[in-house]
């Protein structure tokens, strides 16, 4: 497939962000404080006077992860409390306006971009470069240097690849190639730190397409000289638009399918597979990260930041002799009588600097250990570059699987970020709020289970499905729900918060690979579309929860029709359990089997759109 698939999408505009205010602060406060009540008294009644104690087996870790699922709405809460958001100023020009120099030293700022490459196709990445050499500054004497960071070694050597090095000379840009590949693009962006001298390092993936005015928006910010790195927004504008009902059924099921379309009333006006992969991260950036700049806590996403070389050095001298001090003591331990002067210049010379940290979540890994040491963030709020996003199932499930396995192995390290010393008590809740979303799986799979367990069993986990539970659960989940909205206030939740539930398995994988495999690995995105044969690796639990739930159905209904149910309000309370469980799960089993044919008739339909559009117009 051509690989510049994306180009029919260039005339898209990035969204507007929201516009917070104290008003909506407030009405949230109000509402959050109302539902912490409300679900205090749910959790107290639920234990003292619901709990199954006959079977505290199927009871009891039915209200633990009604707990868990509960402290994580409260750390949601705290996160979306209030907002900070700092006014856009002119772009810096002396370097006196972002650090503190010794006087007559005083000169323009110095800015690199960084371009990290390592096996993505040569088109895609020269649609990068174009873009970041059409960059625009105020002033002729700032230096705006571009290095291309190729750890795909493609520097002309092998006539089997293509030649980047030869794209970067074409382009009056720098070109940066290294003997190995340790540390992944860490270590592939700390190879080019020590080779340059910009006072700001903008981060970019091959994908990210920087607009003319990035630098006129960003660089102001670093008047606060504690300002160690800011984020701007990750704009996916490929995401498909979807298809309408009939078109889909006429691919999936061919003739059936358009016997199908022309039976359903509504087929040829509802949309299917808008944003199929649930990656668009709007609301992440509009919402999530940017309120954690009331608390400091907004973390580097990597690609469309940009960073403070002097914060990035600093780090990297109290990291290095944070682990000289750390191996001394080790040495010393096993041996009092060496000489440690010695030793330590020894370990001078061996330990690296490493302004990056090595790992395969390098970006919020390198945002703890600078929040550590006091230095601030933000996440700025308007899209200032576009980037492309998986275009196929299998590309989703590698690019988040590693998302999972990058913070979890920081969760279970000496790292965490709830007990990193230096972290503020705010950026501990905020960075918390992100590791409890990668342990859900513990209660998400619970919640799931249950109404497969309960139709089979005939077990209720409650002592009776009675009026006083539906009494203070129908509140408290009406609550939770307008919590939501008005938190994310006009943000759309609904597929970001299925693929939150329906992602357990790969969540539950990537922590098992993390604690009993210890092989995780960095895995670059594809950015071409590239269709697995089968995912049926990825979905096989999903489908096993379906078959079960709907025979589990079957044999209840006999059970009702010979009158021997022992439940009759469990029975439809598990019901309606088994139907919002399904509209969870179902678009990312849907997503599964989304296909090539499927994603080029997406692509027509968006032209015929745009087509009635520019008509209209």
């Amino acid at each position: 497939m051509d690989t510049k698939y994306y180009s029919v999408f260039e005339d898209r505009k990035p969204y507007k962000p929201s516009k917070f205010s104290l008003w909506q602060d407030a009405l949230f406060q109000f509402v959050s404080i109302i539902f912490i009540f409300v679900g205090t008294d749910y959790l107290y009644w639920r234990w003292n006077h619901s709990i199954n104690w006959d079977v505290p087996w199927l009871s009891l870790p039915l209200y633990f992860a009604e707990l868990m699922a509960f402290i994580g709405s409260l750390l949601t809460i705290f996160n979306y409390w209030s907002h900070k958001d700092l006014p856009i100023t002119k772009p810096v020009h002396f370097l006196s306006e972002i650090e503190d120099i010794p006087q007559g030293q005083d000169r323009p700022i110095k800015i690199d971009l960084y371009i990290a490459t390592y096996n993505e196709e040569l088109d895609i990445v020269e649609d990068t470069v174009r873009d970041a050499v059409k960059v625009k500054y105020p002033y002729d004497d700032v230096k705006i240097n571009i290095y291309l960071l190729d750890d795909g070694h493609r520097d002309g050597t092998d006539p089997e690849k293509e030649n980047f090095k030869a794209l970067a000379e074409k382009y009056s840009i720098q070109y940066f190639v290294r003997d190995n590949n340790i540390g992944y693009k860490a270590g592939n962006m700390n190879n080019a730190f020590h080779q340059t001298d910009g006072d700001l390092i903008v981060v970019l993936d091959a994908d990210t397409r920087i607009f003319p005015d990035f630098l006129n928006h960003t660089t102001g910010y670093f008047r606060n000289k504690n300002m160690g790195w800011i984020q701007t927004p990750q704009w996916f504008y490929d995401i498909p638009e979807g298809l309408p009902l009939n078109e889909y059924f006429e691919i999936k099921y061919k003739g059936f399918g358009k016997f199908l379309g022309k039976i359903i009333p509504f087929s040829k006006k509802y949309i299917v597979g808008k944003n199929v992969f649930g990656t668009d991260p709007e609301l992440f950036y509009d919402a999530i990260l940017r309120r954690r700049n009331a608390s400091n806590a907004a973390f580097s996403c990597g690609a469309g930041s940009v960073q403070r070389r002097s914060a990035l050095q600093k780090l990297a001298v109290a990291e290095k002799q944070e682990n000289i001090d750390a191996e001394l003591k080790k040495i010393k331990k096993n041996n009092k009588n060496i000489d440690l002067k010695k030793e330590r210049i020894r370990l001078e010379k061996e330990i690296p600097l490493r302004p990056f940290a090595h790992h395969i979540s390098e970006d919020i890994f390198t945002s703890i250990l600078l929040h550590s040491k006091k230095w601030q963030s933000y996440q700025h709020p308007k899209p200032e570059c576009k980037m492309l996003s998986p275009q196929s199932f299998d590309i989703f499930i590698k690019q988040f699987s590693r998302y999972a396995e990058g913070t979890i192995d920081i969760t279970f390290s000496k790292y965490n970020p709830m007990f990193k010393k230096g972290l503020t008590f705010k950026q501990r809740l905020a960075y918390a709020e992100t590791i409890w979303s990668y342990l859900s799986p513990f209660w998400l799979t619970i919640f799931i289970l249950y109404p497969v367990i309960f139709f089979f069993t005939l077990i209720p986990p409650l002592k009776a499905f009675s009026f006083d539970f539906f009494v203070r659960i129908v509140p408290f989940l009406m609550l939770n729900v307008l919590v939501t909205n008005i938190g994310n206030w006009g943000k759309k939740t609904k597929r970001p918060e299925q693929f939150y539930q329906a992602g357990f398995w790969y969540k539950l994988q990537a922590m098992y690979k993390v604690l009993f495999k210890g092989n995780i690995k960095f895995n670059v995105t594809s950015k071409s579309i590239k269709y697995s044969q089968s995912n049926l690796k990825h979905i096989w639990p999903h489908l096993a929860i379906f078959i079960l739930t709907f025979f589990g159905i079957g044999y209840n209904l006999y059970l009702v029709y010979k009158g021997t149910h022992p439940s009759y309000s469990a029975f439809f309370a598990n019901i309606f359990w088994s139907v919002f469980t399904f509209y969870l799960i179902s678009p990312y089993v849907r997503a599964a089997y989304w296909n090539k044919d499927m994603f080029d008739a997406s692509v027509r339909y968006y032209l015929r759109k745009k087509v009635e559009r520019d008509y209209e117009l």
